[in-house]
């Protein structure tokens, strides 16, 4: 019994190497992609005077799709400012696989929306990677809906994204 877990152990950590080398040798040097992003993160609301208000916020979310946004967790934060009823965004994310490579990016509203819009798009750029992502360089347009859906808690927010994108690998 002894010897059968042995080979046991030994067959399934190999596969199990080999499984992950083949995923990492899977990626493309250049590709294009697409997914959706659904996340939920916090914000501090700090009003400035009556018209203005800024609200610093942390986000977690996953995507799932085709290609390089596959079954990624993603950690952002950033920055929300409203002004007069117009809003806009910006700040930066970490993408992480499941072999726990990564990416980074920035990220940015395309200009200023309507606070109360049902949606708004933006782009992200990346900046740089690790792993199977070091040089990385590309980035997606996203669409995004958070405004549709009411958050659990008071300061929260929930939001899913549809994205398309292209990457480049060195």
């Amino acid at each position: 019994q002894p010897r059968k877990c042995v080979l046991t152990a030994i067959t399934l950590t190999t596969a199990v190497f080999l499984g992950t080398a083949a995923m990492a040798a899977d990626l493309p040097k250049e590709g294009t992609f697409n997914g959706s992003w659904f996340g939920s993160g916090e914000g501090k609301a700090t009003p400035v005077g009556k018209e203005m208000l800024l609200s610093p916020f942390e986000q977690n979310a996953l995507t799932i799709g085709n290609g390089l946004v596959d079954h990624l967790t993603w950690h952002c934060s950033g920055l929300y400012e409203m002004t007069k009823g117009m809003a806009e965004h910006r700040g930066y994310c970490v993408a992480t696989d499941p072999a726990g490579d990564q990416f980074a990016g920035n990220f940015a509203s395309d200009g200023k929306y309507a606070a109360d819009a049902k949606s708004y798009s933006g782009a992200v750029t990346f900046i740089g990677g690790t792993g199977k992502y070091a040089g990385i360089s590309g980035g997606f347009k996203y669409v995004g809906h958070a405004p549709e859906f009411r958050a659990a808690a008071e300061g929260a927010f929930v939001e899913y994204i549809t994205l398309e994108g292209s990457y480049k690998l060195p």
